[in-house]
């Protein structure tokens, strides 16, 4: 029997997403107006867990942005900002090496990138420039990579969302120690904006001004549970979280004031490129879930605002951009002619003025249990998005833990399976009527399940009647509950979204749309990426499992 370690399974996600802001017409097509020249400093500032559309500079209402929002004034702003993986570790991975995450294989909960692979960090280093960076541990610690290039660097772990002010304070400490003739690289990031969304009182009300419902608090341990079903949500908790989410976006937009006001004042901001960007959005039961698990847009769409000193007026490009274009814009803006290979693009051109109109795709991923792969392309006036879900991968075929639901359409339904350790019967749900059973037992059999006549799709459902994990049975320390493994088969289930139409997401169009979903599956099947080396693992430490576990990373 193939081994069941999970950590042997490449996790090759492919979600591509394409997002949309509005549904405005194109940039016009412009020639390069400027050509920028590298500055003295570059300063990175990701907010963790900051969804685009809920800023000012996106169209949203409620005034939790006006620090952003000047910026952006200055600044240019990217409104379809795609991150790669909605999870911290991954995406935040993927913005210092310019890889797509199954290229760096660094994933939750401690995969540590390998050696063999250079960050930003390591690049700016070596090219003369002095190194700082200031985290809030949890998945941004320096034992997974994130240390590497950097003249000094601290991740002390997050408590409160007032961490920020000490993460801030770090930075300008840093800025103050340089020399004249210094050039630099700063990096900070806070958790503030996320869970559990604890910001001071008086930005909770700016936002709420009734009592606070009487609810569980929102810490990533309870919203983990809701998720799993062990609580059950009220639609007023929702909106409170959803309130709370953004006093602590306020707060945060209020200590990035006084950090600009500090480079303001001592000129520096007139010798720096800065950078503000996210790692993930957030979900607040827009498509069933809260924190930030899935592949919609509220997950995935995130701000990138570039401002630059040469750059006095604000402009916005619509063209869509990725998480993996940070690191090679960056090397480009900062003249470094050493530049290895990346997945990403410069953006540079973009920045300068170039024509950002055309076709685009964007990609990102995500494993949760399952595989959740999308492609999401834009042409002139239309923007679908297909969402394609399978069983988590294996060499042989696919393991069911339980249950599957996949899409076919053609019959008879053929393929082999087999049980984990011992029989199981598995009852077979089309189109959400009762289609008999299966008795799959260990060792590969066929099976053949004849479809009913009059439609172009059939949702089907195999559902088994129990399953055990090889650690259960003293085959190893797999704690996956497994019940059958297919083969010769891809189960695989869709959805399709027209987000002109349709910019939330809400009417799946799967059936309806055949020749649209045969074309985008086509297109994200051939979509792949190789390792670019195997990197290790973290052991985490007590105080490790503390501060994931409050952030809702761990169970």
């Amino acid at each position: 029997m193939i081994a069941l370690d999970r950590k042997s399974i490449p996790v090759v996600l492919v979600v591509a997403l394409l997002l949309g802001c509005s549904a405005e017409k194109p940039d016009a097509v412009v020639e390069p107006e400027i050509e920028l020249q590298p500055t003295r400093g570059f300063i990175v500032v990701s907010f963790d867990t900051l969804r685009a559309d809920h800023l000012g500079a996106y169209g949203y209402e409620l005034p939790t942005s006006p620090v952003f929002d000047r910026l952006a004034a200055r600044g240019t702003l990217f409104e379809r900002m795609v991150v790669q993986y909605p999870s911290t570790l991954t995406s935040h991975m993927s913005i210092f090496t310019g890889l797509y995450p199954q290229e760096h294989q660094v994933l939750p909960p401690s995969t540590v990138l390998s050696n063999s692979i250079p960050t930003l960090p390591e690049l700016f280093q070596a090219s003369g420039f002095r190194t700082a960076g200031h985290t809030e541990g949890g998945f941004v610690a320096g034992g997974y990579g994130f240390r590497r290039g950097f003249d000094e660097f601290t991740d002390t772990a997050y408590r409160a969302d007032t961490d920020i002010e000490r993460t801030f304070e770090r930075g300008l400490e840093f800025l103050r120690s340089l020399e004249e003739d210094d050039r630099f690289f700063l990096f900070l990031h806070t958790y503030s904006i996320h869970d559990p969304y604890e910001p001071p009182d008086e930005y909770r009300q700016m936002f709420w001004s009734e009592p606070a419902p009487n609810t569980f608090d929102s810490s990533g341990e309870n919203l983990r549970l809701v998720n799993g079903g062990g609580l059950e949500i009220t639609p007023v908790a929702v909106d409170y979280f959803r309130a709370m989410y953004d006093a602590s976006i306020r707060y945060a937009d209020d200590v990035l004031g006084r950090f600009v006001a500090e480079l303001e004042s001592t000129g520096l901001m007139n010798e720096i490129t800065l950078i503000l960007t996210s790692d993930h959005g957030e979900e607040f039961f827009e498509h069933g879930r809260m924190a930030h698990t899935q592949v919609y847009l509220e997950s995935l769409l995130v701000p990138l605002l570039v401002v630059h000193p040469q750059q006095s007026e604000g402009r916005r490009v619509a063209a869509l951009v990725e998480t993996v274009d940070l690191a090679p814009t960056l090397l480009d803006l900062a003249g470094l002619s050493e530049v290895p290979v990346t997945s990403g693009r410069s953006l540079v051109p973009i920045l300068e003025g170039a024509d950002s109109t055309g076709p685009s795709q964007g990609y990102g991923e995500v494993f949760d249990v399952e595989f959740v792969r999308t492609v999401v392309a834009q042409d002139r006036d239309q923007r679908y998005q297909l969402v394609m879900v399978e069983p988590e991968w294996d060499p042989a075929g696919p393991w069911i833990r339980d249950q599957v639901t996949f899409d076919i359409e053609v019959g008879p339904l053929r393929f082999e399976a087999q049980s984990f350790h011992e029989p199981r019967l598995v009852s077979i749900e089309i189109e959400g009527r009762r289609h008999g059973e299966l008795e799959i037992t260990p060792g590969w059999q066929p099976v053949e399940i004849d479809l009913p006549s009059g439609r172009s799709v059939y949702r089907v459902t195999l559902t088994a009647d129990g399953c055990l994990s090889p650690a259960q049975v003293g085959e190893g320390t797999d704690d996956r509950c497994l019940a059958f493994q297919v083969r010769k088969f891809a189960p695989r289930r869709f959805e399709l979204y027209d987000l002109i139409e349709d910019p939330a997401a809400q009417n799946d169009l799967f059936r309806d749309e055949a020749e649209i979903r045969r074309r985008l599956a086509d297109r994200l099947l051939a979509l792949e990426w190789s390792p670019r080396s195997e990197g290790g693992e973290k052991p985490l430490s007590v105080e490790d499992e503390e501060t994931l576990r409050a952030l809702g990373y761990l169970d």
